[in-house]
Formats: C-alpha cells, sequence, structure tokens
C-alpha cells in the first residue's frame, strides 16, 4: 500500500516517511488538487463525497475495467442461474456501468434509466426480472408503489419474479432492507447492499452468510482520528467510527489514507469463511455538513442559495436518512421554492419522475424559540452552525407556528 502511493503520488510523501502511518490523512482541503480535468480517454463523474462542493472526478480507461470485473467477480456466483435484471440507478459512476456489469455475466438487462416511477412499476410487472439493481431511495419508492398497485407481489403463495436485490448509492437503513424483504419475499442473504464512493469504487459489500460488510481486497480502511475528522466526531456509539480508506487500485486519484466523512459501526478483522478480512457492522451516515441525499444536493449549494435570498436567516437540514426537511426563519416568498428548483435541476428532475421525495420544506417567524422546542443549541459567536442534522422534525417543534 505504502509503495503504491510512493510510486503513483509522490506529492503525497515525505521524505521521513516509512511506512503508511506516517503518511497525513487525505482530508478534503488536502485532496482538492487532486479533482483534475479528465486526460483523453477517461470518464468523468460528479462528487461531493469529500467537502460538500461538487467537483469533477475523472476515471481512467484501466480503471472503468478493473471496476466492471470487480463487480462481476462480487455478482457473478451470487447471480448464478438467473438470467433476467432491471436496472434503476438514475445517475453517477456506477448507473453508468450496471448494464456492462450484468450483460457480461449473461443477463438480459433493462435499464430504465430516468424514466417515471409508473412505467418503471409496469416494465418490473411485464418483464418479471429475477434482479433488482437499484439505489434505496429509488427501492423504497418502487416497493411503495409496487404494493400500492397490485397490494403483493405475490400470488398463491408462491414468491414473484425478483429473486435478488442489489442497492448501491446511498445508506441502505435497516427499515428500507426489510420492507422490500417482506415485500418481494427474500431472505437476508438475497438482498446485497454496496457502498462505495465515486472517488474509491466499491467500498465493501454485504456478505450473505455473516451479515456484516466485507471490505474488498486491495482496500485498508482504518478509522479518523477525531481531530482530523472534524468538523464533528461520531454521537453513534463507542464503536463508531469516522472511515479512512487506502486502496492499490486507483492511479489517477489517491485513494491514500483517504477520510471518507462516512461513519461506519463496527469497524474490525474478523473470520468468514475461514478466511480473515476486514468487516464492518454498517454505514450510519456522515460526520459533516454534507447531506446524504445522492449526489444531487449540495449542502453549501444550498448554503449559498439561501444567503442570496436571506442574508441573515438561520436555518437547518433535517437528514435523518435519503431525504430531506428545511427549516428557514422568516416568511416564504413566493419564488424560493422555483429558485430551488432552478439550483438543483437533476434533483428536480428525479423528484418529478416520482423517484425520490421532493425536501420539506417549513419557514418559522420565531426562530429561536423553534430551536428551543427541538432542544438545537445555540449557536455560539464567531462559529458557524452545523446546519444539517440527521433527525426527523418532530411535529411539536412548530406547534406555535402559523401555517
Amino acid at each position: 500500500m505504502f509503495r503504491h502511493a510512493l510510486d503513483h503520488f509522490p506529492a503525497l510523501g515525505e521524505d521521513t516517511a516509512e511506512g503508511l502511518d506516517d503518511l497525513p490523512f487525505l482530508d478534503h482541503r488536502r485532496a482538492r488538487a487532486w479533482y483534475r480535468p479528465p486526460a483523453d480517454g477517461s470518464r468523468c463523474f460528479s462528487s461531493t463525497g469529500t467537502s460538500g462542493h461538487p467537483k469533477r472526478l475523472a476515471w481512467a480507461p484501466e480503471e472503468d475495467a478493473w471496476y466492471v470485473g470487480e463487480k462481476q467477480a462480487l455478482f457473478g456466483p451470487w447471480l448464478a442461474g438467473l438470467s433476467r435484471a432491471f436496472v434503476s440507478l438514475a445517475v453517477g459512476h456506477n448507473a453508468g456501468s450496471a448494464r456492462q456489469v450484468l450483460e457480461g455475466l449473461g443477463l438480459e438487462v433493462h435499464d430504465a434509466g430516468l424514466s417515471p416511477l409508473d412505467e418503471q412499476c409496469s416494465a418490473i410487472a411485464a418483464r418479471e426480472p429475477e434482479v433488482l439493481y437499484c439505489s434505496p431511495s429509488i427501492l423504497a419508492r418502487l416497493v411503495d408503489r409496487l404494493r400500492d398497485r397490485s397490494g403483493a407481489p405475490r400470488e398463491g403463495g408462491r414468491p414473484g419474479s425478483i429473486r435478488r436485490v442489489i442497492t448501491n448509492g446511498e445508506v441502505l437503513f435497516p427499515s428500507v432492507r426489510a420492507r422490500a424483504q417482506e415485500f418481494f419475499g427474500i431472505g437476508a442473504a438475497h438482498l446485497m447492499d454496496t457502498y462505495g464512493s465515486t472517488e474509491i469504487g466499491t467500498i465493501a459489500t454485504t456478505c450473505p452468510a455473516c451479515g456484516a460488510y466485507h471490505f474488498l481486497d486491495g482496500l485498508y480502511p482504518e478509522p479518523v482520528p477525531p481531530e482530523v475528522a472534524l468538523p464533528s466526531a461520531p454521537a453513534d456509539g463507542p464503536d463508531a467510527v469516522v472511515l479512512a480508506v487506502s486502496s492499490v487500485k486507483r492511479t489517477s486519484f489517491p485513494v491514500v489514507r483517504l477520510v471518507t466523512y462516512d461513519v461506519v459501526q463496527g469497524l474490525r478483522r474478523q473470520v468468514c469463511g475461514g478466511v480473515s478480512r476486514f468487516t464492518m457492522d454498517r454505514v450510519l451516515g456522515r460526520c459533516d455538513d454534507l447531506l446524504n441525499y445522492g449526489e444531487l444536493f449540495s449542502s453549501f449549494e444550498l448554503a449559498d442559495l439561501i444567503r442570496r435570498r436571506f442574508p441573515v436567516a438561520r436555518w437547518y437540514a433535517f437528514n435523518p436518512r435519503n431525504d430531506l426537511a428545511l427549516v428557514i426563519e422568516g416568511v416564504e416568498p413566493p419564488d424560493f421554492r422555483d429558485l430551488l428548483r432552478d439550483r438543483f435541476p437533476l434533483h428536480s428532475r428525479l423528484s418529478d419522475l416520482g423517484l425520490v421525495d421532493e425536501p420539506r420544506i417549513r419557514f418559522v417567524r420565531d426562530f429561536d424559540a423553534f430551536a428551543a422546542r427541538a432542544g438545537l443549541a445555540a449557536t455560539v459567536e464567531g462559529k458557524e452552525p452545523r446546519h444539517v442534522l440527521t433527525v426527523t422534525p418532530d411535529p411539536s417543534w412548530f406547534d406555535e407556528e402559523v401555517p
């Protein structure tokens, strides 16, 4: 790992460094210089992952090749004997390669792309895919709409066509997993969640045998010290840590002690199937002010929009799962929702298609009273407050507000 870092990214090294532990963590400030225009033949993708600022990230052709091959090696044995797949990943690196991955395994693939939710449900009913490959947000919407349309995917006690579900792109929360397993009549071993990032590629996948996330070969995960993971340390228990990853795979971007700013639980080495490997129990969310809203919303762009329209207004973004609620000080002007839609056109398109939820927006006149009812800490003078909170707003927080 250390030799790979020095061979491909000598600027990261220091004269006194003798091993990986001697290299500094690559936080969002140090990583900024490596987000560069793509070279000829490279594909370029958008990422907000290490800072919240949208930025372009290139993948060289040889990196794309191992990315696809790695997924085929992961999925191949697990999908053996199946022949039809349905893909709904919307946009991003994973969406751009999913068809190639599955067709390379011999499956007939229908990629829904950016089609309306109802059309996707109709296509699932007509094509009877055995494999469903989608983001957790889209999975939740598909399950709800399919349930509304048909009541259940089974007739006469026989399971429907879906036999495997693969998720990617966001945190898969236990409630969404449970709803999908119950609705499709599949066990926990038949839903594989893949955790990754645009910078790194696939990082870990759930193991059907032990249920933990297994880190892929060639990756070295480690916890980030609290002083590096600021602005806030994880508050999800003693075994929750902020994750950093090193990799021997990427050559055009340095995945060398790269701080992901994801909070994970249960990071450890574990023996499964007679092999000792790095594992973790689950991804809990973020430790910073990045929105867990796919790659569609940047908290910095959101803050800029609010500052321009309401220069002195205070605000919070509640982002407990893969959804978003905004609470802003003041009285809502008639053009704000249009401004928000225009600032985030891709998300607006996906919400119009029914694939993701629209953000819920609430303006409050007495922000101090709202914050007190919510138990939110008062802003410290001279310090920017943390705007993104991983809790769901309670209706009682708005009790004294006039709709």
